[in-house]
């Protein structure tokens, strides 16, 4: 039995998408697969339930609960202040954890702490993580146009010969040559493997409905079994109706955010690709729109908010877009295909 650590030199890089798409492969190659957060690093506020370990939990078709699976939850604070104990208690419960998730399987996915940076408190605990489960380690590094070969060296050090590669995520399309011919070989250069190169891909940077809903504290007056719909884009309604309809035309599957008294934007939204309506101003739709978008299968959100603060509260939201949608792990299983090193991670798996 081997065990794969993933951990990433920034938050947000994909971690979590990653185990839950990397375990579905290896199911679907026979593998026995299991799946440990070792340690959940959380703000001052303690809470040992995890969504992405739950989530995880579903994608993978674990038995294990969530509780087994996600042991630990602990502040940075404290995670530094015992990192050079002999045994911290974190890592004794992350041990025995491990015993309970592993047995009887091929492989266990690791999903480790995010900002791995030398000296930190993630990666001293990181890399006591590693030797002491005698785990492989990859670190994902999400692409920023300021990214350097030097940052990913200096994560390297901290898990010695631990390290199995590095995955370069989300780059966009017009960069992905670039940083194949300048980052990678740089990286390369030095000794450490690059084990792939993934595009950044529109599909993954989605919310759905509900998310979007809980994000502006809106609620969903129709069509609950359709809250999944997945949001690509965020689009206002605020001009006569004709111009209206061109504009939310240039987009699919969009969220199309106007005044409740708006019919007329209302109803040209809903000839357009829509997954859903966002009426502002606390204003429920007329009947014949609720009954127009209940035919064309598309949930209406009810906000309190004025139209400008629903679109400045809607800022960047699907830059924070979750991971937790069964279409997004089948699209990043497509990428995974195409762009990773699987062999070199099978063979190590």
């Amino acid at each position: 039995m081997n065990a794969l650590y993933l951990t990433s030199i920034g938050e947000a890089a994909g971690k979590s998408a990653l185990c839950a798409a990397l375990g579905r492969i290896f199911k679907a190659h026979g593998r026995k697969v299991g799946y440990l957060k070792p340690v959940a690093v959380v703000g001052q506020k303690v809470d040992a339930s995890d969504k992405d370990t739950e989530f995880i939990r579903l994608a993978m078709a674990l038995e294990e609960p969530v509780e087994l699976l996600c042991p630990v939850s602990i502040s940075a604070k404290d995670l530094l202040a015992s990192a050079n104990e002999k045994e911290p208690a974190w890592l004794k419960k992350a041990k025995e954890a491990y015993t309970q998730v592993s047995l009887g399987k091929d492989v266990i996915l690791i999903e480790g702490v995010g900002g791995f940076k030398a000296g930190s408190a993630q990666a001293l605990a990181g890399s006591r993580v590693v030797e002491t489960l005698g785990a492989k380690a990859i670190i994902i590094a999400s692409y920023e146009s300021n990214l350097q070969a030097s940052q990913i060296v200096e994560a390297a050090k901290a898990l010695a010969g631990h390290l199995l590669g590095v995955v370069i995520n989300a780059v966009p399309q017009r960069r992905m040559e670039s940083v194949k011919a300048t980052l990678v070989k740089s990286i390369e250069q030095i000794g450490i493997r690059v084990l792939g190169v993934l595009p950044e891909d529109r599909a993954l940077l989605t919310v759905s409905v509900s998310e979007l809903a809980e994000h502006l504290g809106g609620s969903i007056i129709n069509l609950p079994e359709r809250s999944d719909n997945l949001v690509e884009a965020v689009m206002v309604g605020a001009m006569s109706p004709d111009p209206a309809i061109s504009y939310l035309s240039l987009k699919p599957n969009k969220a199309v955010v106007t005044r409740g008294d708006r019919p007329d934007i209302q109803l040209g939204a809903l000839r357009t690709l829509i997954s859903c309506l966002v009426l502002t101003n606390n204003i429920n739709p007329l009947t014949n729109i609720l009954s127009l978008a209940n035919a064309g299968k598309v949930p209406i959100v009810i906000v309190k908010d004025d139209t400008i603060q629903t679109m400045e509260a809607l800022e960047g939201v699907l830059d924070k877009a979750k991971f937790s949608h069964e279409k997004k792990v089948e699209r990043l299983e497509q990428l995974l295909e195409q762009h990773l090193d699987l062999e070199s991670i099978y063979q190590t798996a």
